[in-house]
């Protein structure tokens, strides 16, 4: 089973790119695992949201497998702890699924539809977060859980 990010946009702060890197070369070690940057769509007035929303999740249904298993990342979702998040990951680990994939949105979050396919709705934090900073701790998260469920050095509790 592959484990995929997929996040709306690229991140556009060098620094902040290579720390998503590093992290994506440790999961790499660990488990299959790619990054998918969807486009996003850009908003001028704000009464454009709901289409740019609309167009951003054709593009996130067709990047899509229709088996994968749907993590979508919102605040309003659920925290875990790191461990607990790794025994998330066990579990998904043991389902039919090809996939795991993790969704971040974009600047104005996701369309309802995309939300309601998410197996698991997951809160990095109640802070609003820029969506580079997300993506490295989503990352960083990750490669975390790995570590965990294969009892390697990293995590200390």
């Amino acid at each position: 089973m592959k484990i995929k990010l997929m996040a709306l946009g690229k991140v556009k702060r060098k620094p902040i790119a290579e720390l998503a890197e590093d992290y994506t070369h440790r999961i790499k070690r660990f488990h299959p695992f790619e990054v998918v940057e969807v486009p996003e769509e850009s908003v001028k007035p704000k009464a454009d949201v709901d289409v740019a929303l609309a167009k951003e999740s054709q593009s996130i249904q067709k990047a899509l497998k229709k088996e994968a298993c749907l993590i979508v990342l919102d605040e309003k979702g659920t925290m875990f702890s790191s461990v607990d998040l790794a025994w998330e990951i066990g579990q998904l680990f043991q389902t039919p699924s090809s996939e795991i994939v993790f969704l971040i949105g974009g600047a104005f979050g996701l369309a309802p539809e995309i939300k309601a396919r998410g197996k698991m709705i997951w809160s990095l934090s109640k802070l609003t977060l820029t969506h580079d900073l997300t993506r490295v701790l989503c990352l960083e998260q990750i490669y975390r859980a790995l570590t965990i469920l294969r009892n390697v050095p990293y995590h200390h509790e």
